[in-house]
Protein backbone atom coordinates (compact mmCIF):
# COMPACT_ATOMS: atom_id res chain seq x y z
CA UNK A 1 0.00 0.00 0.00
CA UNK A 2 1.77 3.53 -0.88
CA UNK A 3 2.01 5.78 1.47
CA UNK A 4 1.53 9.54 1.66
CA UNK A 5 4.49 11.37 1.00
CA UNK A 6 6.63 12.10 4.46
CA UNK A 7 7.82 15.62 3.36
CA UNK A 8 4.19 16.66 2.26
CA UNK A 9 2.70 15.23 5.18
CA UNK A 10 5.09 17.26 7.63
CA UNK A 11 4.56 20.44 5.55
CA UNK A 12 1.09 20.03 5.91
CA UNK A 13 0.82 18.97 9.50
CA UNK A 14 4.03 21.35 10.56
CA UNK A 15 4.67 18.51 13.33
CA UNK A 16 7.12 15.41 13.89
CA UNK A 17 6.13 12.25 11.77
CA UNK A 18 7.43 8.93 12.35
CA UNK A 19 6.03 5.89 9.54
CA UNK A 20 4.83 2.61 9.23
CA UNK A 21 6.82 0.06 11.08
CA UNK A 22 6.90 -2.13 7.91
CA UNK A 23 7.80 1.15 5.17
CA UNK A 24 9.62 -0.19 2.23
CA UNK A 25 11.02 2.11 -0.24
CA UNK A 26 10.42 0.81 -3.99
CA UNK A 27 13.41 1.41 -6.52
CA UNK A 28 13.49 1.84 -10.52
CA UNK A 29 14.47 -1.50 -10.10
CA UNK A 30 11.66 -2.86 -8.46
CA UNK A 31 14.60 -3.50 -5.71
CA UNK A 32 12.99 -3.02 -2.24
CA UNK A 33 14.89 -1.46 1.02
CA UNK A 34 13.12 -1.65 4.05
CA UNK A 35 13.52 1.65 5.66
CA UNK A 36 12.67 3.72 8.98
CA UNK A 37 11.69 6.95 8.47
CA UNK A 38 10.95 10.49 10.01
CA UNK A 39 10.17 13.88 8.87
CA UNK A 40 10.97 16.96 11.05
CA UNK A 41 9.73 20.78 10.32
CA UNK A 42 12.05 23.45 9.92
CA UNK A 43 10.75 26.95 11.13
CA UNK A 44 11.89 30.20 10.65
CA UNK A 45 12.20 32.64 13.82
CA UNK A 46 8.65 33.63 13.45
CA UNK A 47 7.66 29.63 13.70
CA UNK A 48 6.67 29.41 10.62
CA UNK A 49 7.54 26.29 8.31
CA UNK A 50 9.78 27.07 6.12
CA UNK A 51 11.29 23.60 5.00
CA UNK A 52 11.54 20.23 6.24
CA UNK A 53 14.10 17.11 6.89
CA UNK A 54 13.08 13.78 6.21
CA UNK A 55 15.13 11.23 6.95
CA UNK A 56 15.07 7.44 5.80
CA UNK A 57 17.76 4.53 7.39
CA UNK A 58 18.25 1.22 5.64
CA UNK A 59 17.07 -1.75 8.48
CA UNK A 60 16.70 -4.39 5.49
CA UNK A 61 19.47 -6.38 7.06
CA UNK A 62 18.00 -6.07 10.64
CA UNK A 63 14.31 -6.82 9.73
CA UNK A 64 15.78 -10.10 7.39
CA UNK A 65 17.28 -10.87 11.07
CA UNK A 66 14.42 -9.97 13.06
CA UNK A 67 12.71 -12.44 10.35
CA UNK A 68 15.06 -15.54 10.94
CA UNK A 69 14.88 -15.37 14.77
CA UNK A 70 11.78 -15.12 14.65
CA UNK A 71 11.57 -18.49 12.29
CA UNK A 72 13.91 -20.20 14.19
CA UNK A 73 11.85 -19.31 17.48
CA UNK A 74 9.01 -21.49 15.96
CA UNK A 75 10.18 -23.92 13.37
CA UNK A 76 12.60 -27.12 13.75
CA UNK A 77 15.82 -27.04 11.99
CA UNK A 78 15.80 -30.28 10.54
CA UNK A 79 12.47 -30.27 8.65
CA UNK A 80 11.68 -26.85 8.36
CA UNK A 81 8.06 -27.88 10.36
CA UNK A 82 6.71 -25.69 13.06
CA UNK A 83 7.77 -26.91 16.28
CA UNK A 84 6.36 -28.46 19.46
CA UNK A 85 6.11 -24.64 21.12
CA UNK A 86 4.43 -23.27 17.58
CA UNK A 87 2.27 -26.28 17.51
CA UNK A 88 0.65 -25.76 21.14
CA UNK A 89 -0.71 -22.27 20.27
CA UNK A 90 -1.77 -23.58 17.09
CA UNK A 91 -3.71 -26.30 18.81
CA UNK A 92 -4.86 -23.65 21.54
CA UNK A 93 -6.45 -21.49 18.65
CA UNK A 94 -8.20 -24.66 16.87
CA UNK A 95 -9.44 -25.44 20.55
CA UNK A 96 -10.92 -22.11 21.29
CA UNK A 97 -11.96 -22.09 17.34
CA UNK A 98 -13.86 -25.14 17.60
CA UNK A 99 -15.48 -23.99 21.25
CA UNK A 100 -16.96 -21.16 19.32
CA UNK A 101 -18.74 -23.01 17.18
CA UNK A 102 -15.63 -22.52 14.11
CA UNK A 103 -14.88 -26.55 14.06
CA UNK A 104 -14.87 -29.12 13.65
CA UNK A 105 -10.74 -29.99 13.26
CA UNK A 106 -8.72 -33.48 14.20
CA UNK A 107 -5.32 -34.03 15.51
CA UNK A 108 -2.90 -36.53 14.25
CA UNK A 109 -0.34 -37.81 16.33
CA UNK A 110 2.74 -39.97 14.32
CA UNK A 111 5.08 -41.75 16.32
CA UNK A 112 7.82 -43.75 14.19
CA UNK A 113 8.60 -47.14 15.37
CA UNK A 114 11.44 -48.74 15.47
CA UNK A 115 13.51 -44.76 14.90
CA UNK A 116 15.85 -45.27 17.39
CA UNK A 117 17.67 -48.70 15.50
CA UNK A 118 18.27 -46.55 12.57
CA UNK A 119 19.81 -43.88 14.41
CA UNK A 120 21.82 -47.39 16.78
CA UNK A 121 22.36 -49.16 12.95
CA UNK A 122 23.07 -46.32 10.93
CA UNK A 123 24.20 -43.24 13.27
CA UNK A 124 22.42 -39.97 13.24
CA UNK A 125 22.61 -38.25 9.51
CA UNK A 126 20.36 -41.80 8.66
CA UNK A 127 17.93 -40.96 10.97
CA UNK A 128 18.12 -36.90 9.68
CA UNK A 129 17.87 -38.38 5.82
CA UNK A 130 14.69 -40.39 7.30
CA UNK A 131 12.96 -37.88 9.07
CA UNK A 132 13.70 -35.08 6.29
CA UNK A 133 12.00 -38.16 3.67
CA UNK A 134 9.02 -38.60 6.27
CA UNK A 135 8.35 -35.03 6.11
CA UNK A 136 8.37 -34.36 2.64
CA UNK A 137 5.75 -37.77 2.90
CA UNK A 138 3.46 -36.43 5.19
CA UNK A 139 3.70 -33.04 3.02
CA UNK A 140 2.28 -34.12 0.23
CA UNK A 141 -0.93 -36.12 1.65
CA UNK A 142 -2.19 -32.92 3.53
CA UNK A 143 -3.66 -29.81 2.22
CA UNK A 144 -1.78 -26.38 2.27
CA UNK A 145 -3.76 -25.10 5.05
CA UNK A 146 -3.18 -28.39 7.40
CA UNK A 147 -0.32 -27.93 9.64
CA UNK A 148 2.56 -30.51 10.52
CA UNK A 149 4.96 -30.25 13.46
CA UNK A 150 7.94 -31.96 14.64
CA UNK A 151 6.85 -32.66 18.09
CA UNK A 152 10.09 -34.32 19.40
CA UNK A 153 12.98 -36.83 17.85
CA UNK A 154 10.35 -38.86 15.46
CA UNK A 155 7.07 -37.33 17.02
CA UNK A 156 5.06 -36.08 13.91
CA UNK A 157 1.22 -33.90 14.85
CA UNK A 158 -1.10 -32.32 12.47
CA UNK A 159 -3.69 -30.56 12.81
CA UNK A 160 -6.33 -30.56 10.26
CA UNK A 161 -8.58 -27.33 11.01
CA UNK A 162 -12.07 -27.49 9.54
CA UNK A 163 -11.99 -31.14 9.17
CA UNK A 164 -14.55 -33.62 9.37
CA UNK A 165 -13.96 -37.48 11.47
CA UNK A 166 -14.42 -39.23 8.28
CA UNK A 167 -12.05 -37.18 6.35
CA UNK A 168 -9.39 -36.79 8.97
CA UNK A 169 -9.61 -40.59 9.10
CA UNK A 170 -8.90 -41.07 5.20
CA UNK A 171 -6.58 -38.50 5.82
CA UNK A 172 -4.74 -40.89 8.80
CA UNK A 173 -5.15 -43.86 6.60
CA UNK A 174 -3.57 -42.71 3.39
CA UNK A 175 -0.34 -41.81 5.66
CA UNK A 176 -0.34 -44.99 7.36
CA UNK A 177 -0.22 -46.38 4.43
CA UNK A 178 2.42 -44.16 2.49
CA UNK A 179 4.88 -44.60 5.57
CA UNK A 180 3.83 -48.60 5.68
CA UNK A 181 5.07 -48.41 1.72
CA UNK A 182 8.06 -46.22 2.29
CA UNK A 183 11.28 -48.04 1.82
CA UNK A 184 13.99 -46.03 3.40
CA UNK A 185 17.43 -46.95 1.38
CA UNK A 186 21.15 -46.38 3.11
Amino acid sequence: QELENPLLRCLRDGGVGNFSEHSVLIGRNTQEIAIQDSAAPIRDRGGQVIGAVVVFRDVTKERRLKHALSYQASHDALTGLINRREFDIRLEAAVSSARAGRGPHALLYIDLDQFKVVNDTCGHSAGDRLLRDITSLLQTRVRASDTIARLGGDEFGMLLERCSLEQAERVADSIRQAIHGYRFLW
